[in-house]
């Protein structure tokens, strides 16, 4: 029996897995480069292949389509978000400016946001026909107004905020987020980032004790 095949019903080795882990992460991180600069539509496999520099067929053993891939892409920058939303959280101490920070992680100026932005809206986009990615989008929703929920709860507990429901506020919060950013990406020139922080931070204001 040759060496280095994968015998029926026996698990995969380590560096298969991890391989495929790699070129997963890959994948994603080309795909959301293509999307932030031509939309999902004009994006195909074979666009993500090319990009990557691995044909069509390889790319599909790790993606069964390009629904599974978008999946896979906002995942990724989903996590990108909520690292960027922990960190700015971290280096702060009081609450009232530690949410700040996290709003001028989502909203401010950066390569990483501006890609993470353009990927969410396509995504937005397509679960709104699409019941399975509006359920992943929900998911990932949830997840980031919990974490704007235990800042505010804990900026409550402080007596630095006044709120009789964190988690409602919270997504308040988030959803004036999104509407900001779709403004601020869908109409070029018109909102900068630093009016968009700044809205976000007169509902932060009324927050205020």
């Amino acid at each position: 029996m040759m060496q280095g095949k994968v015998l029926s019903g026996q698990a995969p080795s380590t560096s298969f897995r991890l391989d495929h882990d790699v070129r997963k992460l890959q994948a994603a991180k080309a795909c959301a480069k293509l999307i932030a600069e031509r939309g999902y539509a004009d994006t195909s496999i074979r666009d993500v292949a090319a990009e990557m520099g691995i044909s069509t067929g390889t790319l599909l053993h790790h993606f069964a389509s390009k629904e599974e891939l978008l999946t896979a892409t906002l995942s990724l920058v989903a996590d990108d978000f909520l690292a960027r939303m922990r960190q700015a959280a971290a280096k702060v101490p009081e609450p009232v400016e530690r949410l700040r920070a996290v709003v001028r992680a989502l909203l401010g100026k950066s390569k990483q946001a501006d890609i993470g932005w353009r990927v969410w809206i396509a995504f937005w986009h397509e679960a709104a026909i699409n019941p399975q990615l509006a359920r992943v989008a929900g998911d990932i929703t949830d997840e980031s107004e919990g974490l704007l929920t235990d800042l505010i709860a804990d900026g409550v507990s402080q007596g630095n905020l006044k709120c009789e429901d964190p988690r409602k506020r919270a997504s308040e919060l988030a959803a004036l987020i999104d509407g900001v950013a779709i403004r601020l990406y869908g109409e070029t020139g018109r909102w900068s980032h630093d009016r968009a922080v700044a809205l976000v931070d007169e509902l932060i204001r009324d927050l205020i004790v």
